[in-house]
């Protein structure tokens, strides 16, 4: 039986794997947000052959549920964080682990999930969860790095990747949202790069300058309504020449940046990834959390109107 209840910060963890920088992160989002937070593991089951499956692990001598163990001690550490005011709950979801967080992210107001950067040395990266999840995701995906610590961060611009008005108008609404949340500011960027074989000659020196001017301009203009309908978010356009990834990714090492926020591609076919080639860069490299929204426009839902399970904790064994 399904009830209403006020939309979550959805944290996805992963058995035995550390989550502290997920862990501020959603601190700090439910703290600003003034919503619950909920914890989602998500679990294959393990084969026994023709009768059944079994979720079991030798811990301590004792059969448990595998993960249940870790599940509850991720919950007291969130509850202590966030104190007794803001509701916390759990599941372990069985099944395959992309489908299983995408459905159970229906529920949240923001996901997120924390990574090791394919670029850190002696890491194996876990992207392919965080890429998959990103790319079919019901709310915004936020990627975080190991590294990243949210809390005593003083940064609060949050750069957002702009093409046009029309594929980018959902994308950037949400980059003004979180601004505001955060009390700080927005750096719309757009990069122009026509070829490496052609860029070179043509844009270099004033052609350049000319050229970046006519896309500052260009992208001011068609955001203007955006814009104005934050009157409190300061918002400043920078046109970069080059591939969008890498002006994206060179953003992201910015001391002041504290989110990237990119579009993932509209899913035309029900297979393959929906990233589209510049925000998996992104999310790749990115030296700060990056927001992946869906460009589509959606009907608002308040949080009061969200779904959510009953009973989400897990069974202690």
């Amino acid at each position: 039986m399904l009830r209403l209840e006020p939309a979550k910060v959805l944290m996805c963890v992963s058995p035995g794997e550390d989550f502290e920088a997920a862990l501020d992160l959603t601190v700090a989002e439910a703290t600003r947000r003034g919503c619950g937070i909920h914890v989602a593991l998500a679990v294959r089951p393990v084969l026994l052959g023709p009768t059944g499956v079994a979720d079991l692990s030798l811990v301590e001598g004792e059969w448990r549920r595998y993960g249940t163990d870790f599940l509850v001690d991720c919950e007291r550490r969130v509850s202590k964080e966030i104190g007794v005011d803001t509701p916390v709950s759990s599941e372990i979801i069985h099944g395959s682990v992309v489908p299983a967080l995408v459905e159970v992210s229906q529920n949240a107001a923001i996901v997120v999930m924390q990574h090791h950067r394919m670029d850190r040395a002696r890491h194996v990266p876990t992207l392919s969860v965080t890429n998959g999840v990103a790319a079919r995701a019901h709310a915004p995906v936020v990627a975080v790095p190991d590294s990243w610590r949210e809390v005593g961060q003083r940064s609060d611009v949050i750069v957002v990747g702009v093409e046009d008005a029309v594929s980018s108008s959902h994308v950037t609404r949400w980059g003004f949202e979180e601004a505001q949340r955060l009390g700080g500011s927005v750096r719309l960027v757009r990069a122009w790069f026509f070829s490496a074989a052609f860029d070179g000659d043509v844009f270099e020196g004033q052609a350049g300058l000319v050229h970046a001017a006519y896309v500052r301009e260009e992208v001011r203009r068609e955001f203007a309504d955006l814009v104005q309908s934050f009157p409190d978010v300061p918002c400043e356009v920078v046109a970069v020449h080059g591939p969008a990834a890498d002006a994206l990714v060179a953003q992201s090492r910015s001391h002041d940046v504290r989110r990237i926020v990119v579009g993932r591609h509209e899913p035309t076919l029900p297979l393959g990834s929906h990233l589209g080639p510049v925000t998996r860069a992104v999310l790749n490299h990115s030296s700060c959390p990056v927001v992946v929204v869906d460009p589509r426009e959606t009907p608002a839902t308040t949080a009061a109107s969200r779904r959510t399970p009953e009973s989400a904790s897990p069974p202690r064994s």
